[in-house]
């Protein structure tokens, strides 16, 4: 059994690490493919850049893609056909818990009606909330969620902030060494 996971951050890291525990192969969708020396932080077996390749490898495909102008709609129009029996892939599950506009309803319903993937497993969605007329909803191959994947304890914020509050003072006041600092390049 392998699982996908689009977008190896914190998250998708997380995810890799539990699914290993039951035994599964993970491969990674990646920016670029991490240095030796940094792999194995990245949680997963296989790192790759291709995306039909991370979509044709699993039996699950788990995306914690984040929304920037790269990500925007980069599972639309037909991308899941690479997913397919028909075109090497595994028929597989499809999970969104990061972004809803990596792929718009009527992408993610033609890949369910054209059997890209068996099924979807949605957090997040192009339009939130999702509407009561959306034909999500009334699928058998769908289970919808009301984006809460990933919930936030408001008793980890204060540890998150002391941790990187005592790495500023220690290094310096050099940010380096901070943890989940927004990458104003990137867009997250």
């Amino acid at each position: 059994m392998t699982l996908s996971v689009l977008g190896c951050g914190d998250i998708g890291r997380c995810i890799a690490k539990v699914a290993k525990a039951f035994g599964m192969k993970t491969v990674g969708y990646v920016r670029t493919i991490p240095t030796s020396s940094k792999k194995e932080e990245t949680g997963v077996d296989e790192c790759t850049t291709d995306l039909t390749k991370a979509l044709q490898s699993g039996d699950y495909i788990v995306s914690v893609l984040p929304s920037t102008p790269e990500t925007r709609g980069l599972l639309s129009n037909g991308v899941f056909q690479a997913a397919s029996n028909a075109k090497g892939g595994l028929c597989p599950v499809f999970i969104n818990v990061g972004r809803g506009d990596v792929i718009d309803e009527k992408s993610l319903l033609e890949a369910l009606d054209k059997k890209y993937i068996s099924g979807a497993i949605l957090d997040v969605f192009e339009e939130e909330p999702l509407p009561t007329k959306s034909k999500l909803w009334s699928r058998s191959d769908v289970i919808v969620s009301p984006h809460v994947s990933g919930l936030t304890q408001a008793s980890d914020v204060p540890k998150v902030f002391l941790s990187n509050y005592q790495r500023y003072v220690e290094n310096d006041c050099s940010t380096a060494e901070l943890k989940f600092l927004v990458d104003w390049k990137k867009g997250y």
